[in-house]
């Protein structure tokens, strides 16, 4: 018997009797597949092409949608959550000189947890201005919430770093060294360490490992 082939509504493969990920262009493209379709079956696994996440369909998940952990279809269902997948993870969240010290930039869903690893910044536009400015994460974990824990250290990552465009390596907060697990309900925040910049935008990344049931 042939192998069915991923239709244009992006019902999911099977090779011998495995489910394999279907894919879509973007994340806006995820949220727009219907309700009709085969791709929203419960268990399926969808790639995002744009930034390679992959994402699981789960019917019953009611979590609050947040574009990050958990996406709730443009037809907002009242049941039925695209949920980033368990496993290794790049969480992209954007930055930018306007953000205001101690802003959430993602919240830990109901019945996950977050093992943080790692991280860099995708500078889009460089930051500059202020005097001697510096920037970071934190999370409202006890334990991990004094400024830089989570990323830029206790000092930040300054111009010299983050001035010009392209990837860069982040220092890595002591916490995240030690280990940092961010469990359910927790946040990640943005850092002002030192001075407010005058310009600037792009992406924090943290790189680790996600629980992701949708409980």
């Amino acid at each position: 018997m042939p192998i069915p082939h991923l239709s244009e509504t992006n019902a999911p493969l099977y090779s011998g009797g495995s489910r394999i990920a279907a894919s879509v262009a973007t994340l806006a493209a995820l949220s727009a597949i219907a309700a009709y379709s085969a791709a929203r079956t419960q268990g399926n696994v969808v790639l995002v092409d744009a930034d390679q996440s992959e994402w699981v369909w789960s019917e019953t998940s009611t979590l609050t949608s947040d574009s990050l952990f958990v996406l709730r279809p443009d037809d907002s269902p009242t049941a039925g959550r695209w949920l980033r997948k368990s496993g290794p993870i790049d969480l992209a969240l954007a930055v930018d000189y306007t953000k205001a010290d101690a802003a959430v930039l993602a919240t830990i869903p109901t019945g996950a947890r977050f093992m943080v690893q790692g991280g860099l910044w995708e500078v889009s536009t460089g930051f500059t201005g202020g005097s001697s400015s510096a920037i970071g994460l934190s999370s409202s974990q006890s334990g991990h919430t004094t400024k830089g824990d989570v990323l830029g250290g206790s000092g930040g990552d300054v111009t010299a770093l983050l001035g010009t465009a392209g990837i860069k390596e982040a220092t890595i907060g002591a916490d995240v060294a030690a280990g940092m697990v961010l469990r359910a309900g927790e946040t990640i925040r943005f850092d002002r360490i030192t001075s407010v910049y005058t310009a600037g935008a792009g992406y924090a990344h943290l790189i680790g490992f996600l629980y992701n049931p949708g409980a």
